[in-house]
């Protein structure tokens, strides 16, 4: 199963503020590479919260690749930007 860090999950929340309250980021795989998109939840999504509220959907589809994966947040010259890691 994924693991998404608490900075993780407060930067995604902090970049939903500006999308409406039902919009979640879903991680999707796009040409071979994973994407995240802003999205709506589906049926069967696995979700991951922050303070009550759902801010990561994954469906099932790509739910396995992503089993020992770990969603972090990692510091750049341009700001904060999630990143994806083995653990």
């Amino acid at each position: 199963m994924l693991k998404v860090t608490t900075p993780a999950a407060a930067r995604m929340a902090q970049l939903l503020k500006a999308e409406g309250t039902t919009a979640v980021l879903r991680i999707v795989r796009r040409n071979k590479r994973l994407k995240i998109k802003v999205s709506a939840l589906q049926p069967g999504d696995q979700t991951f919260a922050h303070n009550g509220k759902v801010v990561l959907a994954i469906d099932s589809e790509v739910s396995p690749s992503l089993s020992k994966r770990q969603l972090d947040l990692r510091q750049t010259d341009s700001g904060p930007r999630l990143k994806m890691l083995l653990h």
